[in-house]
């Protein structure tokens, strides 16, 4: 598989590594397995032929265009795979995957990777899983999180139905000797926030499920199927080769790749924490508190980008008009101004969406063109499947109330994209050279690490125009870690051949 995956492939790869489902309830769940024999097992009853009664959701179209009554995805820890298939084998995997295994094995626990992404403090790995509420084994967690082995995660359309499938999930757990081979560690369920009549918004008060990659020539991807499911308008998003998400053995890909991992992916579990509080608390501080955290985020609270309409929120856009924009070259079918905004006049160096996908913007970090041609962020980008968690945010409640973001941040390539993603973009100062006029700091929603020694990542510039005599660019001072991490756990994706590799404790050889 190169930049388009065959027909073929698509039953071999799970569906949420290449599509989003829009499910509305999700149960995100972590398992310990207990006995490896019968994890094998489990594994087994996961594949697609078995008559179990869940099974893995693959990236083939659905039948008609109708959704099934669920979706079933499973990720396994490095942990996890040890117990599967021994170390002996793992070891193998690696050596033959030096680039794809460059953190895997280390995990989301592993100090150096925790310093670099702005795990630390609050968001260190001793202070997971157990204070948002979901964690069920007797013990509390490790620091390690050696005990957490494969990652489900359960869509349903119907709330009801979570616990339905869950408990027919849990069913199919082999009993060993009188014991589950596999109990289940944590789970967290979302559900949607809804303003007016959408559904897709996160606790800071954002539209979200906007901006995901254009991946190759998917089925669902072709300008006719678009068509026909009443998206009108142009898809003028760069399209980014498959193999980015989906691994590939093709020798042309940027990696070498062991056979066990063809068409499969690696993925960071998230459970993030986020401060409604502390965020309301700082946008207030302006007399326009709107316009404050439309620059933080790069959009209005409806997803409208400030690239497109820097004044204000604009109910006219739909579909691929939320996406279709650069930050230098206007796209062809860009709405609005098509302002070239190099100096961040428009949307700030700083904004969340800015560093998460700087796209045509060539002078950030990692950005630059190769062979004179734009990169448009394509090698670094991650597939995002996630959602929020907890109560929407109620003025005056009672502390401790736990919400948030938990969802899988997904690419072929965990240390180039999602690590890259938050050492460089996300939590490093200046990501940007040049980084004047307007100073990019670090990521506003996320907020400056407790320990950072650079007094302008307290702040949050932007520009406001020309009045007078009074600076052009105005600094709001006060920014905190608005974002805390409370889990998090690499995994790798498999594809449906290798499940079965993994059902028998075997991989294929080279």
């Amino acid at each position: 598989m190169t930049g388009t995956p065959s027909n073929t492939a698509l039953d071999d790869i799970q569906g949420l590594i290449l599509r989003g489902y829009n499910f509305q309830h999700i149960r995100y769940i972590i398992l310990k397995i207990q006995n490896p024999l019968g994890a094998q097992k489990f594994c087994a009853a996961l594949l697609p032929e078995s008559e179990s009664p869940l099974s893995i959701t693959t990236a083939t179209p659905w039948s008609g265009g109708i959704k099934p009554a669920y979706c079933l995805n499973l990720g396994v820890s490095y942990s996890g795979l040890i117990q599967l298939i021994g170390k002996d084998n793992c070891s193998s995997v690696a050596k033959a995957s030096p680039k794809l295994f460059n953190i895997y094995p280390q995990g989301a626990t592993d100090l150096n990777n925790t310093e670099l992404i702005g795990d630390t403090d609050e968001s260190a790995p001793a202070n997971w899983w157990s204070r948002s509420g979901g964690w069920l084994l007797p013990e509390p967690p490790t620091a390690t999180g050696n005990e957490l082995h494969l990652q489900l995660t359960l869509y349903v359309n119907v709330p009801e139905d979570r616990d339905k499938y869950y408990d027919l999930l849990l069913g199919m757990i082999p009993v060993i000797a009188g014991q589950p081979a596999l109990v289940p560690a944590f789970f967290k369920d979302s559900d949607p926030i809804k303003v007016g009549e959408d559904l897709d918004y996160i606790h800071f008060g954002y539209k979200d499920s906007l901006s995901q990659p254009r991946v190759g020539e998917v089925p669902w991807n072709k300008t006719a199927n678009r068509l026909k499911n009443g998206i009108s308008t142009i898809d003028d998003r760069p399209i980014v080769p498959a193999y980015h998400f989906a691994i590939s053995l093709d020798k042309n890909v940027p990696y070498r790749a062991h056979p066990l991992l063809l068409n499969g992916s690696f993925a960071a579990f998230r459970l993030l924490y986020q401060d409604v509080e502390a965020f309301n608390a700082f946008i207030n501080k302006s007399s326009n508190p709107e316009l404050v955290a439309a620059k933080m985020c790069g959009r209005w609270f409806d997803g409208t980008p400030l690239e497109v309409s820097p004044d204000g929120e604009d109910k006219t856009l739909k579909d691929f008009d939320y996406t279709n924009f650069n930050y230098i070259t206007a796209t062809p079918n860009q709405k609005g101004p098509r302002t070239e905004d190099n100096l961040g006049q428009l949307c700030p160096y700083a904004s969340h969406i800015r560093r998460a996908n700087p796209r045509d913007d060539a002078y950030v970090k990692g950005n630059e063109p190769v062979n004179g041609k734009p990169q448009y962020a394509g090698q670094h980008r991650v597939m995002r499947r996630a959602s929020p968690y907890g109560p929407v945010y109620q003025p005056g409640e009672a502390s401790g109330i736990q919400r948030g973001l938990v969802g899988l941040f997904i690419g072929a390539d965990l240390f180039n994209q999602f690590q890259f993603i938050m050492s460089q973009w996300i939590s490093a100062g200046s990501f940007r050279n040049p980084d004047t006029p307007n100073n990019s700091g670090i990521d506003p929603l996320f907020g400056p690490q407790p320990d950072d020694p650079d007094p302008n990542h307290q702040n949050l510039e932007y520009y406001v125009g020309q009045n007078g005599n009074n600076p052009p660019y105005e600094d709001l001072t006060g920014l905190t870690r608005f974002i805390r991490t409370d889990g998090s756990l690499y995994v790798f994706l498999p594809g449906i051949n290798a499940l079965r590799y993994l059902s028998e404790g075997k991989i294929p050889t080279i």
